[in-house]
């Protein structure tokens, strides 16, 4: 398993434990990025975000 494979697992198991419901939708797009600069931007908005489809949104600082 790649880098890119465990870190997507991981936001997806980050919004599970949150009670964050992922759609099917979400969780193709997640599963199938292999880039690990946007995997982890995803994964630091895991941490917040209130729907899945939050993490596909650029927050301003």
């Amino acid at each position: 398993m790649g880098r890119a494979e465990v870190r997507a697992e991981d936001i997806l198991q980050i919004l599970s434990k949150r009670g964050i419901a992922v759609s099917e939708q979400v969780r193709e797009r997640v599963a199938s990025c292999s880039d690990l600069d946007v995997l982890g931007e995803w994964l630091d908005r895991s941490l917040t975000a209130g729907v899945g489809e939050d993490l596909f949104v650029a927050t301003k600082a």
